[in-house]
Protein backbone atom coordinates (compact mmCIF):
# COMPACT_ATOMS: atom_id res chain seq x y z
CA UNK A 1 0.00 0.00 0.00
CA UNK A 2 1.30 3.17 -1.03
CA UNK A 3 2.14 5.81 1.68
CA UNK A 4 -0.68 8.38 -0.12
CA UNK A 5 -3.06 5.49 0.59
CA UNK A 6 -2.19 4.73 4.01
CA UNK A 7 -2.04 7.84 5.03
CA UNK A 8 -5.82 9.05 3.28
CA UNK A 9 -7.56 6.05 5.05
CA UNK A 10 -6.15 7.50 8.31
CA UNK A 11 -8.31 10.07 8.32
CA UNK A 12 -11.15 8.99 5.64
CA UNK A 13 -13.19 10.55 7.97
CA UNK A 14 -12.46 14.27 6.96
CA UNK A 15 -12.31 13.10 3.39
CA UNK A 16 -15.33 14.53 1.27
CA UNK A 17 -16.20 12.52 -1.71
CA UNK A 18 -14.25 13.72 -4.65
CA UNK A 19 -11.48 13.23 -2.26
CA UNK A 20 -11.99 9.65 -1.64
CA UNK A 21 -12.93 9.30 -5.35
CA UNK A 22 -9.70 10.63 -6.20
CA UNK A 23 -7.86 8.00 -3.59
CA UNK A 24 -9.72 5.46 -5.20
CA UNK A 25 -8.49 6.19 -8.44
CA UNK A 26 -4.91 6.47 -7.46
CA UNK A 27 -5.32 3.40 -6.17
CA UNK A 28 -6.38 1.75 -9.29
CA UNK A 29 -3.65 3.26 -11.24
CA UNK A 30 -1.38 1.59 -9.08
CA UNK A 31 -2.85 -1.71 -9.25
CA UNK A 32 -2.86 -0.97 -12.83
CA UNK A 33 0.76 -0.31 -13.21
CA UNK A 34 1.65 -3.76 -11.34
CA UNK A 35 -0.69 -5.66 -13.52
CA UNK A 36 1.22 -3.87 -16.51
CA UNK A 37 4.88 -5.16 -14.82
CA UNK A 38 3.52 -8.60 -13.83
CA UNK A 39 2.96 -8.91 -17.64
CA UNK A 40 5.62 -7.81 -18.89
CA UNK A 41 7.47 -10.98 -17.20
CA UNK A 42 8.55 -13.81 -18.80
CA UNK A 43 7.36 -16.23 -16.32
CA UNK A 44 3.30 -16.83 -15.71
CA UNK A 45 2.24 -16.23 -12.38
CA UNK A 46 -0.85 -17.34 -10.84
CA UNK A 47 -1.43 -15.89 -7.21
CA UNK A 48 -3.38 -18.54 -5.05
CA UNK A 49 -5.82 -17.65 -2.21
CA UNK A 50 -5.94 -20.55 1.14
CA UNK A 51 -7.98 -22.01 -1.14
CA UNK A 52 -6.35 -22.72 -3.83
CA UNK A 53 -8.52 -20.52 -5.93
CA UNK A 54 -6.89 -17.87 -8.44
CA UNK A 55 -7.08 -14.05 -7.28
CA UNK A 56 -4.62 -13.58 -10.08
CA UNK A 57 -2.98 -14.18 -13.30
CA UNK A 58 -0.56 -12.76 -15.73
CA UNK A 59 -0.70 -12.85 -19.24
CA UNK A 60 2.21 -15.18 -19.76
CA UNK A 61 -0.12 -17.70 -17.70
CA UNK A 62 -2.90 -16.90 -19.84
CA UNK A 63 -0.96 -18.33 -22.93
CA UNK A 64 0.45 -21.85 -20.90
CA UNK A 65 -0.35 -24.69 -22.99
CA UNK A 66 -1.11 -26.34 -19.57
CA UNK A 67 -4.12 -23.42 -18.83
CA UNK A 68 -6.88 -23.19 -20.33
CA UNK A 69 -7.92 -20.08 -21.92
CA UNK A 70 -10.78 -18.13 -20.15
CA UNK A 71 -12.21 -14.64 -20.43
CA UNK A 72 -12.43 -14.56 -16.35
CA UNK A 73 -9.95 -16.51 -13.67
CA UNK A 74 -11.28 -14.63 -10.75
CA UNK A 75 -12.41 -17.54 -8.18
CA UNK A 76 -11.62 -20.28 -10.35
CA UNK A 77 -10.12 -23.49 -8.75
CA UNK A 78 -6.49 -23.94 -9.77
CA UNK A 79 -7.11 -27.48 -10.18
CA UNK A 80 -10.04 -26.67 -12.84
CA UNK A 81 -8.19 -24.03 -14.71
CA UNK A 82 -4.84 -26.41 -15.37
CA UNK A 83 -5.70 -29.16 -17.93
CA UNK A 84 -2.25 -30.68 -17.61
CA UNK A 85 -3.27 -33.96 -14.95
CA UNK A 86 0.84 -34.00 -14.28
CA UNK A 87 0.50 -30.68 -12.87
CA UNK A 88 -2.35 -30.80 -11.08
CA UNK A 89 -1.13 -33.80 -9.48
CA UNK A 90 2.15 -32.03 -8.94
CA UNK A 91 0.56 -28.79 -7.20
CA UNK A 92 -2.01 -31.26 -5.31
CA UNK A 93 1.25 -33.11 -3.42
CA UNK A 94 2.78 -30.05 -3.60
CA UNK A 95 0.01 -28.38 -1.27
CA UNK A 96 -0.44 -31.13 1.10
CA UNK A 97 3.38 -31.66 1.30
CA UNK A 98 3.10 -35.36 0.08
CA UNK A 99 6.42 -36.18 -0.78
CA UNK A 100 6.40 -38.64 -3.80
CA UNK A 101 6.43 -36.35 -6.14
CA UNK A 102 9.27 -33.70 -6.59
CA UNK A 103 9.93 -33.41 -10.50
CA UNK A 104 8.93 -30.22 -11.30
CA UNK A 105 9.85 -29.52 -15.00
CA UNK A 106 7.37 -30.35 -17.75
CA UNK A 107 7.84 -30.61 -21.26
CA UNK A 108 5.18 -29.39 -24.10
CA UNK A 109 5.03 -29.30 -27.88
CA UNK A 110 4.95 -26.14 -29.38
CA UNK A 111 5.08 -26.07 -32.86
CA UNK A 112 7.91 -27.67 -34.18
CA UNK A 113 10.00 -27.63 -30.85
CA UNK A 114 9.63 -29.04 -27.06
CA UNK A 115 9.62 -26.36 -24.48
CA UNK A 116 10.30 -27.64 -20.83
CA UNK A 117 8.53 -25.61 -18.29
CA UNK A 118 9.47 -25.37 -14.48
CA UNK A 119 6.94 -24.76 -11.84
CA UNK A 120 7.50 -23.39 -8.23
CA UNK A 121 5.28 -22.40 -5.98
CA UNK A 122 6.57 -19.57 -2.88
CA UNK A 123 3.92 -19.07 0.24
CA UNK A 124 3.31 -14.64 0.66
CA UNK A 125 2.49 -14.75 4.08
CA UNK A 126 0.37 -11.48 5.01
CA UNK A 127 -0.02 -10.22 8.54
CA UNK A 128 -2.84 -10.71 10.64
CA UNK A 129 -5.06 -12.15 8.65
CA UNK A 130 -5.17 -15.94 7.44
CA UNK A 131 -7.80 -15.40 4.52
CA UNK A 132 -4.37 -13.26 2.75
CA UNK A 133 -2.48 -16.07 3.52
CA UNK A 134 -1.47 -16.97 -0.63
CA UNK A 135 0.27 -18.86 -2.92
CA UNK A 136 2.48 -17.89 -5.74
CA UNK A 137 2.64 -20.61 -8.39
CA UNK A 138 5.23 -19.80 -10.85
CA UNK A 139 5.81 -21.24 -14.54
CA UNK A 140 9.30 -20.31 -16.16
CA UNK A 141 9.70 -21.10 -19.23
CA UNK A 142 13.82 -23.18 -19.04
CA UNK A 143 14.20 -24.87 -22.24
CA UNK A 144 17.12 -22.63 -23.23
CA UNK A 145 18.53 -22.63 -20.05
CA UNK A 146 18.16 -26.48 -20.24
CA UNK A 147 20.12 -26.35 -23.48
CA UNK A 148 23.00 -24.76 -22.35
CA UNK A 149 22.85 -26.88 -19.43
CA UNK A 150 23.08 -29.68 -21.32
CA UNK A 151 25.92 -28.28 -23.95
CA UNK A 152 28.25 -27.06 -20.57
CA UNK A 153 27.66 -30.69 -19.68
CA UNK A 154 28.57 -32.20 -22.61
CA UNK A 155 31.67 -29.93 -23.08
CA UNK A 156 33.22 -30.46 -19.17
CA UNK A 157 32.65 -34.16 -19.91
CA UNK A 158 34.62 -33.97 -22.85
CA UNK A 159 37.28 -32.21 -21.81
CA UNK A 160 37.00 -34.35 -18.33
CA UNK A 161 37.39 -37.27 -20.50
CA UNK A 162 40.44 -35.78 -22.60
CA UNK A 163 42.07 -35.05 -19.64
CA UNK A 164 41.21 -38.83 -18.09
CA UNK A 165 42.29 -40.02 -21.22
CA UNK A 166 45.79 -38.57 -21.22
CA UNK A 167 46.22 -39.75 -17.17
CA UNK A 168 45.36 -43.15 -18.39
CA UNK A 169 47.91 -42.93 -21.46
CA UNK A 170 50.33 -41.39 -18.68
CA UNK A 171 49.42 -44.40 -16.16
CA UNK A 172 49.53 -47.58 -18.34
CA UNK A 173 53.40 -46.69 -19.52
CA UNK A 174 54.95 -47.49 -16.08
CA UNK A 175 53.35 -50.90 -16.36
CA UNK A 176 53.87 -51.88 -19.96
CA UNK A 177 57.16 -50.75 -19.87
CA UNK A 178 58.38 -53.34 -16.57
CA UNK A 179 56.19 -56.24 -18.51
CA UNK A 180 57.89 -55.14 -21.93
CA UNK A 181 61.49 -55.45 -19.66
CA UNK A 182 60.27 -58.38 -17.59
CA UNK A 183 59.24 -60.19 -21.19
CA UNK A 184 62.77 -59.30 -22.79
CA UNK A 185 64.70 -60.86 -19.82
CA UNK A 186 62.47 -64.25 -19.82
CA UNK A 187 63.36 -64.15 -23.43
CA UNK A 188 67.01 -63.95 -22.97
CA UNK A 189 67.01 -66.50 -20.08
CA UNK A 190 65.26 -68.73 -22.34
CA UNK A 191 67.64 -67.76 -25.23
CA UNK A 192 70.37 -68.80 -22.75
CA UNK A 193 69.17 -72.01 -20.90
CA UNK A 194 67.56 -72.83 -24.12
CA UNK A 195 64.63 -75.02 -21.74
CA UNK A 196 63.29 -72.94 -18.06
CA UNK A 197 61.96 -74.50 -15.22
CA UNK A 198 58.71 -72.80 -13.40
CA UNK A 199 61.37 -71.29 -10.80
CA UNK A 200 63.50 -69.61 -13.21
CA UNK A 201 60.46 -67.90 -14.29
CA UNK A 202 58.67 -67.39 -11.36
CA UNK A 203 59.89 -63.75 -10.86
CA UNK A 204 59.03 -62.49 -14.58
CA UNK A 205 55.68 -64.28 -14.05
CA UNK A 206 55.07 -62.88 -10.83
CA UNK A 207 56.29 -59.16 -11.98
CA UNK A 208 54.11 -59.75 -15.42
CA UNK A 209 50.74 -60.59 -13.04
CA UNK A 210 51.34 -58.11 -10.49
CA UNK A 211 51.51 -55.12 -13.76
CA UNK A 212 48.18 -56.92 -15.57
CA UNK A 213 46.91 -56.38 -12.06
CA UNK A 214 47.53 -52.73 -12.12
CA UNK A 215 46.46 -52.10 -15.60
CA UNK A 216 43.50 -53.80 -15.03
CA UNK A 217 43.03 -51.68 -11.81
CA UNK A 218 43.19 -48.53 -14.08
CA UNK A 219 40.93 -49.13 -16.27
CA UNK A 220 38.56 -50.15 -14.04
CA UNK A 221 38.97 -46.71 -12.11
CA UNK A 222 38.53 -44.94 -15.62
CA UNK A 223 34.97 -46.91 -16.96
CA UNK A 224 33.65 -45.77 -13.13
CA UNK A 225 34.77 -42.30 -13.40
CA UNK A 226 33.71 -41.31 -16.77
CA UNK A 227 30.64 -43.98 -17.17
CA UNK A 228 27.03 -42.58 -16.44
CA UNK A 229 26.00 -42.71 -13.15
CA UNK A 230 22.24 -44.48 -12.21
CA UNK A 231 21.80 -41.78 -9.87
CA UNK A 232 18.72 -42.80 -7.33
CA UNK A 233 17.84 -39.69 -5.69
CA UNK A 234 15.19 -39.90 -3.12
CA UNK A 235 13.77 -37.67 -0.12
CA UNK A 236 16.08 -38.62 2.67
CA UNK A 237 17.56 -37.30 5.91
CA UNK A 238 20.87 -36.25 5.22
CA UNK A 239 21.46 -35.96 8.97
CA UNK A 240 20.51 -39.60 9.36
CA UNK A 241 22.82 -40.53 6.74
CA UNK A 242 25.66 -38.81 8.22
CA UNK A 243 24.47 -40.04 11.87
CA UNK A 244 25.35 -43.45 9.68
CA UNK A 245 28.42 -42.48 8.05
CA UNK A 246 30.08 -41.44 11.54
CA UNK A 247 29.13 -44.25 13.45
CA UNK A 248 31.18 -46.30 10.92
CA UNK A 249 34.49 -44.53 10.76
CA UNK A 250 34.48 -43.25 14.62
CA UNK A 251 36.37 -46.48 15.99
CA UNK A 252 39.13 -45.82 13.33
CA UNK A 253 39.73 -42.02 13.95
CA UNK A 254 39.75 -42.67 17.84
CA UNK A 255 42.35 -45.49 16.75
CA UNK A 256 44.13 -42.36 15.41
CA UNK A 257 43.92 -40.52 18.47
CA UNK A 258 41.30 -37.73 15.89
CA UNK A 259 38.26 -35.99 17.67
CA UNK A 260 34.42 -36.48 15.30
CA UNK A 261 32.81 -33.34 15.70
CA UNK A 262 29.20 -33.00 15.07
CA UNK A 263 27.47 -30.01 14.40
CA UNK A 264 24.13 -31.43 13.31
CA UNK A 265 21.28 -27.98 12.51
CA UNK A 266 17.98 -28.59 12.09
CA UNK A 267 17.33 -28.92 7.98
CA UNK A 268 15.08 -30.10 5.80
CA UNK A 269 14.98 -33.46 3.58
CA UNK A 270 16.86 -33.91 0.72
CA UNK A 271 16.96 -35.24 -2.72
CA UNK A 272 19.82 -37.82 -2.50
CA UNK A 273 20.83 -41.05 -3.97
CA UNK A 274 22.27 -42.77 -0.07
CA UNK A 275 24.54 -44.86 -0.80
CA UNK A 276 26.79 -42.68 -3.43
CA UNK A 277 26.44 -39.73 -1.00
CA UNK A 278 27.94 -42.32 1.44
CA UNK A 279 31.03 -42.66 -0.60
CA UNK A 280 31.41 -39.11 -0.97
CA UNK A 281 31.76 -38.65 2.46
CA UNK A 282 33.94 -41.79 3.46
CA UNK A 283 35.83 -40.87 0.60
CA UNK A 284 36.67 -37.07 1.97
CA UNK A 285 37.05 -38.31 5.87
CA UNK A 286 39.09 -40.63 4.82
CA UNK A 287 41.07 -37.82 3.02
CA UNK A 288 40.94 -35.55 5.97
CA UNK A 289 41.95 -38.47 8.10
CA UNK A 290 44.93 -38.70 6.24
CA UNK A 291 45.94 -35.50 6.40
CA UNK A 292 45.40 -35.69 10.30
CA UNK A 293 47.40 -36.60 13.63
CA UNK A 294 46.93 -37.54 16.85
CA UNK A 295 45.30 -34.61 18.70
CA UNK A 296 43.76 -32.72 15.43
CA UNK A 297 39.95 -33.20 14.79
CA UNK A 298 37.33 -33.31 11.84
CA UNK A 299 34.25 -31.30 12.14
CA UNK A 300 30.92 -32.26 10.10
CA UNK A 301 28.06 -29.10 10.41
CA UNK A 302 25.10 -28.83 8.55
CA UNK A 303 23.55 -25.94 8.37
CA UNK A 304 20.37 -23.94 6.25
CA UNK A 305 21.72 -21.30 4.02
CA UNK A 306 18.40 -19.86 2.17
CA UNK A 307 17.22 -22.42 -0.73
CA UNK A 308 20.29 -24.40 -0.25
CA UNK A 309 21.78 -26.66 2.85
CA UNK A 310 25.45 -26.57 3.30
CA UNK A 311 27.38 -29.74 4.42
CA UNK A 312 30.38 -28.91 5.73
CA UNK A 313 33.41 -31.34 6.30
CA UNK A 314 36.07 -29.27 8.60
CA UNK A 315 39.75 -30.89 9.48
CA UNK A 316 42.82 -29.64 11.70
CA UNK A 317 45.36 -31.20 9.50
CA UNK A 318 48.36 -30.71 7.25
CA UNK A 319 46.26 -28.58 4.75
CA UNK A 320 46.91 -27.74 1.03
CA UNK A 321 48.88 -25.01 -1.10
CA UNK A 322 47.50 -22.95 -3.60
CA UNK A 323 48.65 -25.48 -6.21
CA UNK A 324 47.47 -28.25 -4.83
CA UNK A 325 43.85 -27.11 -4.25
CA UNK A 326 43.23 -25.79 -7.64
CA UNK A 327 44.15 -29.21 -9.05
CA UNK A 328 42.49 -31.09 -6.70
CA UNK A 329 39.76 -32.63 -8.58
CA UNK A 330 41.12 -33.25 -11.58
CA UNK A 331 41.68 -36.71 -12.77
CA UNK A 332 44.78 -38.72 -11.49
CA UNK A 333 46.09 -35.85 -9.92
CA UNK A 334 47.35 -37.28 -6.36
CA UNK A 335 49.90 -35.95 -3.63
CA UNK A 336 49.71 -39.63 -2.15
CA UNK A 337 52.64 -42.17 -3.30
CA UNK A 338 49.51 -45.18 -3.97
CA UNK A 339 46.64 -42.43 -4.77
CA UNK A 340 45.06 -43.11 -8.08
CA UNK A 341 43.89 -39.68 -8.51
CA UNK A 342 40.49 -40.49 -9.11
CA UNK A 343 38.42 -40.20 -5.96
CA UNK A 344 37.93 -36.68 -5.96
CA UNK A 345 37.03 -36.53 -9.43
CA UNK A 346 34.25 -39.26 -8.61
CA UNK A 347 33.04 -36.59 -5.30
CA UNK A 348 33.05 -34.08 -7.76
CA UNK A 349 31.13 -36.13 -10.11
CA UNK A 350 28.24 -37.29 -7.94
CA UNK A 351 27.74 -34.33 -6.52
CA UNK A 352 26.84 -32.48 -9.68
CA UNK A 353 24.55 -35.30 -10.40
CA UNK A 354 22.81 -33.80 -6.90
CA UNK A 355 22.37 -30.71 -8.49
CA UNK A 356 24.75 -29.58 -5.90
CA UNK A 357 28.30 -27.81 -6.06
CA UNK A 358 31.53 -28.67 -4.01
CA UNK A 359 34.45 -25.99 -3.06
CA UNK A 360 37.46 -26.69 -0.88
CA UNK A 361 39.71 -23.92 1.15
CA UNK A 362 42.54 -25.08 3.01
CA UNK A 363 46.49 -23.44 4.46
CA UNK A 364 49.45 -25.25 4.84
CA UNK A 365 49.43 -26.55 8.32
CA UNK A 366 46.27 -25.24 9.61
CA UNK A 367 43.48 -27.52 8.14
CA UNK A 368 41.29 -27.88 4.98
CA UNK A 369 37.53 -27.31 4.77
CA UNK A 370 35.01 -28.95 1.89
CA UNK A 371 31.77 -27.13 1.43
CA UNK A 372 28.98 -29.06 -0.53
CA UNK A 373 25.65 -26.88 -1.38
CA UNK A 374 22.96 -29.00 -1.94
CA UNK A 375 19.13 -27.71 -3.12
CA UNK A 376 16.58 -28.04 -1.00
CA UNK A 377 13.63 -29.50 -3.16
CA UNK A 378 10.44 -27.18 -3.50
CA UNK A 379 7.93 -28.99 -1.44
CA UNK A 380 10.68 -28.81 1.43
CA UNK A 381 10.99 -25.16 0.89
CA UNK A 382 7.17 -25.21 1.33
CA UNK A 383 6.66 -27.01 4.47
CA UNK A 384 9.54 -25.24 5.93
CA UNK A 385 8.61 -21.58 5.42
CA UNK A 386 5.04 -23.05 7.07
CA UNK A 387 6.66 -24.41 10.02
CA UNK A 388 8.80 -21.14 10.41
CA UNK A 389 5.21 -19.19 10.21
CA UNK A 390 3.76 -21.45 12.98
CA UNK A 391 7.05 -20.92 14.95
CA UNK A 392 6.84 -17.33 14.70
CA UNK A 393 3.37 -17.25 15.26
CA UNK A 394 4.28 -18.88 18.90
CA UNK A 395 6.69 -16.80 19.30
CA UNK A 396 4.85 -13.81 19.20
CA UNK A 397 1.25 -14.81 19.49
CA UNK A 398 0.69 -13.42 16.29
CA UNK A 399 1.22 -14.16 12.53
CA UNK A 400 4.18 -14.06 11.03
CA UNK A 401 4.60 -11.05 8.18
CA UNK A 402 6.69 -11.88 5.64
Amino acid sequence: MTNFVKKALEKIDQLDTKQIVQVINSQENFIQTLERVLDSLPQGVILLNPKHRVEYINYPARRLPSVKRLRNYDGFSIYDIIQDDNVSKYLKDLFKYKQSEEDNEFNYQWGDEVRTYQVTVSPIICARDEQLDLKLVIFEDVTLSKRNETRLRRSESLASMTTMAAGVAHEIKNPLAAMGIHLQLLTKTFEKKGTLTYDDAERYIDVLSEEITRLNSIVVDFLFAVRPMDTQLKLSSLTRILEGVSEFVEPELNEHGICLVKKFNTIPKLRIDENLFKQVVLNIIKNAMNASHEGDSITLETRLSGNDVKFIIRDTGDGMDEKTQAKIFEPYFTTKATGTGLGLTVVYKVIKEHKGDISVSSKKGEGTEFVITLPVPASQRLALDNALNIEHENLDGDKYSG
